[in-house]
Order: structure tokens, then sequence, then C-alpha cells
């Protein structure tokens, strides 16, 4: 071992524990009793014999013994030196994770909103709605009649408020995480809302001095969009964070600007649940206390906290310029620092946005207090393996593997010089016996010290194992999230496309004129939302009458799916609230490739219930959106995958829908895992050892509890580390 290297133990650091500095104090004390015996190499019992050639072997003896005393300290103090470190790096590599986890999952959501507003504003009851409140406006203007939005009597114009409000109704309840949405005239008066409740302080309400409705009226067409970060806005109480873009004459997106619409996004509600999630919790259900997570805006000040009494909304936290001015996208900073009082590990992590969005600039931000860190663990249980296997396994870094081999050495080394120094004692007859005691003293002090040392390395093991299998149990809950939130979102999409009025009036109508005009309706809702691979109209008889990509139009067109699933579940539905969907599978409107489709009815006069004139199918672009989602689950150590991480998706049916390890956990195949990592409630978690293709891996498994009114599919996910 090399001695030089740099050892930053420190028996007197408060972060040591009394177990710990205790052990540590018994192990020098009894290897320093054993100086004075060799006397520097001069047995204590000086000239034992008059032989010269025997004295000077057991001075041999006593110098070969006090060389290593002396190196069991100090490898005593590299160990300890290692376990803190170790436990300090680990920490430091999973609470980076968790940091990163939060703030990606509020990207992915907050790209979902910027599809959303975009679809939205092509909506006919929106643009018709404008379209006359604009014009009543003008005539407004021409008679010199005051208007405000609320005096316009005109009969057809108030058909349209009300209709654009329901549509805006129908958004909100199949997408529920948007506390209003507002449709506004160019004069920047609101014309229709969609939460009944604010109904009375909403319309009619002029926002033309907002920035949101400013920069929307200026997108170049429907593509673009504006997103007002958190901010104040008339439309409400608490502060707002407001996705916006053009209303375009006739729904079309290089048309005309005519109006603006404005989504205000549930930010509070959404960003609580993210921050309170992989917290330390107490038995009450309270988090721990000195944990704490929060979001930062561009600007530095807290959005949202764990914990609004210590951070509250506005603030800016005492935090240094390396936690503060995280500007590259990906780019954190780890440190240690006081924070209220605590010695605490800051983490913070910097977005890097998702797909094709930049993100808004926000900062993750992650608290724990130090002590959690060094505290020994409480839970030991035993997994099928030896501390010994522990010990040699890839979950112990290398250097501590090889202080644990040194350990091994030095305890058989001494156990040989005893060995050697008694049958020197039996040699020398009666001079000997005195000296016999000696050597009896050394053995019990090696073997007592060497022994407590692999306690500790034991106990080492075990705290390293516990804190890996946490890790990989926080990854599987990420990746069952992030699946769950994102097929959320397919539900709320499914269920909102297939009341436009263009599907419902072509089917309900005659001719190929009307089948083209679904067509070019599903091929711009695909052009906003990249996560399909192809959006399909079947009629009631099953027959496939239109889709989304112009590509696979001549092969899917005149399809039957009367036999399919999909189909003969979205036919029995009646409310607009229904949908339904096909698990993971083969599908051959997509050439065999796997399809995940989601399905609603189309109602007759799209209304929110009634008899079914079609069925609108959704194809999930599966294995290009689940593999980025599991990828990112990976277990890592010094921003690099660890060797033999893995991360997979599990149906109902124990087989692999998803892999980022094709050769040892196949799609299509039933995983080889324990029971009771898979036999999962909905939202529950597992962690611990299993064998298969002969090798022996750690895992961490969570269960489906869906998201909001979404129920799941039943999966599970899973996250392992080869530990071999």
């Amino acid at each position: 071992m090399n001695q030089s290297q740099d050892i930053m133990f420190n028996i007197y650091n408060p972060v040591i524990t009394y177990e710990h500095r205790a052990a540590y104090d018994m192990i020098v004390s009894q290897l320093q009793e054993i100086f004075p015996i060799c006397n520097q190499g001069k047995c204590k019992a000086l000239e034992v014999t008059d032989d010269p050639q025997k004295q000077k072997q057991i001075n041999d003896l006593m110098e070969k013994v006090e060389f290593f005393s002396d190196s069991l300290i100090n490898i005593t103090k590299v160990f300890f030196d290692q376990l803190y470190r170790a436990k300090e790096t680990s920490s430091q590599s999973i609470s980076k994770s968790m940091a990163k986890i939060k703030i990606d999952m509020m990207e992915r959501s907050l790209l979902e909103r910027t599809c959303d507003v975009r679809w939205w504003a092509l909506e006919k009851a929106f643009w018709q709605c404008i379209t006359l409140s604009n014009a009543a406006q003008s005539n407004a203007s021409k008679t010199s009649s005051a208007s405000n939005g609320k005096s316009v009597t005109d009969t057809n114009y108030q058909k349209a408020i009300d209709l654009a409000c329901s549509r805006l109704e129908d958004i909100r309840s199949s997408y529920t995480l948007y506390r209003d949405l507002v449709i506004v005239n160019l004069k920047g008066i609101v014309v229709a809302n969609s939460n009944s409740e604010r109904k009375h302080l909403s319309l009619g309400l002029n926002v033309s001095d907002e920035l949101w409705f400013q920069k929307a009226l200026e997108t170049k067409d429907g593509t673009a969009y504006h997103v007002q970060d958190i901010a104040h806005s008339k439309l409400e109480e608490q502060s707002s964070l407001i996705y916006a873009t053009a209303i375009r004459a006739e729904g079309d997106e290089h048309g005309e600007v005519i109006g603006v619409m404005g989504v205000l996004f549930d930010f509070q509600g959404e960003c609580q649940m993210v921050l309170n999630d992989y917290l330390p919790k107490g038995p009450t259900g309270d988090i721990l206390d000195g944990w704490f997570s929060f979001f930062t805006n561009s600007e530095g000040r807290v959005i949202c906290s764990s914990d609004h009494h210590f951070i509250p909304f506005g603030a800016t936290p005492e935090l240094s310029r390396s936690h503060r001015y995280l500007i590259k996208p990906g780019e954190s900073h780890v440190s240690t620092s006081i924070f209220f009082g605590n010695r605490s590990l800051l983490v913070s992590y910097h977005t890097s946005g998702f797909n094709e969005y930049e993100g808004l600039g926000w900062t993750s931000h992650l608290v724990l207090p130090i002590t959690a860190i060094f505290e020994r663990g409480s839970d030991h249980k035993v997994f099928g393996i030896t501390p010994k296997e522990l010990m040699s396994s890839s979950l112990i870094p290398a250097q501590n593997r090889q202080t644990y081999q040194e350990i091994q050495r030095n305890k058989g080394d001494i156990q040989i010089i005893s060995i050697n120094g008694i049958v020197l004692a039996t040699d020398l007859g009666k001079a000997g016996k005195s000296f016999m005691p000696i050597f009896d003293q050394i053995t019990e002090t090696g073997s007592s010290t060497t022994g407590k040392m692999e306690l500790l390395l034991s106990e080492m093991s075990s705290d390293m194992l516990q804190q890996n299998l946490q890790a990989l149990t926080n990854l599987s809950q990420q990746a069952i999230e992030l699946i769950d939130r994102n097929l959320f979102e397919r539900a709320a999409d499914v269920r909102w496309w297939s009341t436009d009025h263009v599907l419902w009036e072509s089917l309900q109508g005659t001719g190929k004129k009307n089948m083209e005009a679904i067509n070019k309706r599903l091929q711009i809702i695909n052009a906003s939302y990249t996560m399909y691979r192809d959006l399909v109209v079947a009629d009631a008889n099953g027959r496939i009458v239109a889709n989304s990509k112009a590509e696979n139009r001549d092969k899917l067109e005149g399809q039957s799916v009367s036999d399919q699933y999909w189909f003969r579940q979205g036919m029995q539905m009646s409310k607009l609230v229904q949908f339904a969907a096909q698990d993971v599978c083969d599908s051959d409107l997509e050439n065999e490739n796997t399809s995940l489709i989601y399905c609603s009815a189309i109602l007759e006069n799209g209304q929110r219930s009634g008899k079914p004139v079609g069925v609108l199918g959704i194809l999930f672009d599966w294995e290009n959106q689940a593999q980025p989602i599991l990828a990112g689950c990976l277990p890592h150590i010094n921003n690099e995958v660890v060797r033999g991480g893995a991360a997979f998706y599990v149906n109902r049916d124990r087989v692999v829908i998803a892999t980022t390890d094709e050769r040892h956990f196949p799609i299509n195949k039933v995983v080889n895992i324990p029971p009771e990592n898979i036999n999962l409630k909905d939202g529950e978690s597992a962690s611990g050892i299993f064998s298969t293709n002969d090798r022996k891996y750690i895992i961490g498994s969570s269960g489906s509890h869906g998201y909001r009114e979404y129920k799941g599919l039943g999966w599970t996910a899973h996250v392992v580390r080869a530990i071999d």
C-alpha cells in the first residue's frame, strides 16, 4: 500500500461516530502496547540467549512485529479515511442523481405544455369565437359604444362564447394539471375561459399589458409559442406559469393572427409533488429535519420548495456563487456549507431541457445534513451474500478493496511471525519459556485488532450495500413515475383529439374529401406531438379511413382493425372521459414494430356523451420514448454509467417490454427476478440481491401507481447493477 497517499482522517472530526472513534482508539492503543515489547528490535528480555545467531533471530522477529504493528496503525488511519470518503462520495453521487431527477421530471412535463398550447390554438370553436369577438369590438368602436367584452349581446357571439368555454372546460377535465385556459381577443380582452369558478373574474379582463399576451401576438406561425416564466398575472391571485401562442384565422397555422390562447399550468402542485419525492420521512410522514429540496429560476429566486417556512417563494437563498450561477445545460455543483445552522451537503443541478424544449433556466437544489451521510446504517439485512463477498465486489471502491486485502496480509504476516517466535522460544528451552508469553500477546493483539477492523469493514460493506440498494430503488421509482406521467399525457391527448370537429364531421359525412380533411388534421397534430409514430381513424365498421403519416397511407387505408383490442374497446365507449390502452405488443399497423396504442371513441356530433361513429387510435413511439427514460435512470459513478448496470420495464405478464441491456434482459422474454420484485402493489418498491445468467445483481424495483386520473397498466420498473 502507498502510505504516502493524502489521508484526511481526523478522529476528532464531529462527523465521526462515537462507536467508530472508540474502535479507532482501541485498535491503536492495543497496537501501541506492542512497541515497548519490541523495544526497537531489541527484545524486552534483552539478552535471552548467549547464542548471537539465535539472539539476532529474536531481534529480527521483533523488528518485523514492530514494523507490522506500525503498518497496521497506518492502515487503520487509511481505512477510516476511506470509510468516510466512500460514504461521502456515494452520497454525493446519489444526491446529484436525485437533484437531476427532479428537474428532469419538470422539464419533461413542461415540454408537453408547449405541444398542448400550439395544438389547442387551432381549435375551431376558439377561432370562431375570436373572429366574432373582434368583429363585435370593431362594430362597437364604429358606433362609439363602450365595450369591455361583456356588453356584446349578439346571439351568435354569445353562443360562440358558450361553446368556447365548454370546449376549454373539456380540455381542463382531460388535462387536470392546468388551473385555467383563456382565449383573448386582439384588444387583450378575455372572451372565454375554462374554470367556471373564475368565469365572473376572468371574462372581460384586459390583459393587453401582460408579456405573455404581447409575445404570443408576435409568434411567426402555429409552430411557435411563448412561455412567461413564473410571475404575477391578473388572471389569478397566485403567481402563474403561462404558455401562450397566437390564434390564427380559420385555424390555419400560417394564417393571420386574430387572438391569443394562454394556458395556466399548475406548476406549484406539480413542483410540490416532485420536490417531496425521495426525501426521507419520519413516522408521521413529515420530511426529516435538515433535508430540503427546492427550485430556483434564472434569477436565483425560489419558485417552489419542500419547506415554505425556511425557504419561501421568491426568496434568494444564501448559496455560494458556484450554486447560484449555473448556466450551462446540465451543469452541476456539490459542496459542503452551513445551511440553517447545520453543516450540510449542497447539490445543485441546472436544467438541460428535454428534446427540443430548452427549458426556463431553472436549477434544482438538494440539501441534506452531513450527519445523515455518515450515520451508521440501521438496516443490515442478510441478502445471501457474505461480507467477504461484498468486500471483493464492484460495490466497494477499488481503494477500499485494496485496504481490505492489505489488512488480510498483515494479519497473516503477524500470525506467521508469532508462530516462528513460538518455534524459536521452544528451541531455546528454559530460556525461551519466559519469552513465550510475548508472542502469545502479539498473536492475541494482532487477531483482536484485525478482527475489529474486519467487523468495521463488514459494517462498511453493509452500509454501501444499503446505500446502493436505496439508490437503485430511487432510480426505479423515477423510471416508473416518468413513464406514468408520460402515459397520463397520452390518455389526455386521445380523449381530447377524439372530439375534434374535423373527425366527427368527416365521419358523419361521405366522400374522399372528408377523409382528406381528417388526414390533414391528423398530420397537423402529429407534427406538434412528435412522440407518436402515427395516428389512425377507423370508422364504425373497423375500417381505417385516415392516418397522419402519408408514407403509411397506402398500406393502412381500408385495412380492417375490427378484431383488434383497441378498436373493440373504443366502440364500447360512450363518454368523452373514456379511453383505453392496448399494452405494448407487435402491431401489423406498423410492420410488426412494437406499439403502445391508446384509443378513444369519436362520438356523434362531438358530444360529451353519445354514440361512437368511429375510433381514434394513437400509436405511441414506445421504443424511442421509453429508451431515453431508462437510459437516464441507469446508476452512475463520477458521471459514468456503472459497468453491469441495466434498467428495464416489465408488464403484468412478467415480460420485458423495454430494456437498456438486450443481452441480459431481452425484450419479449419473461424476466428471471425474485417474485417480491415483480409482485408489487401500486406504488410499492422492493430491493435485494438475485442471480441470473451466471451473474449476481443488486436490484431496485417499483410498481406503477399511475398519475392523477391515469391508473397505470400494472407495469414495474427495475434498475440493476452487477456486483461480481
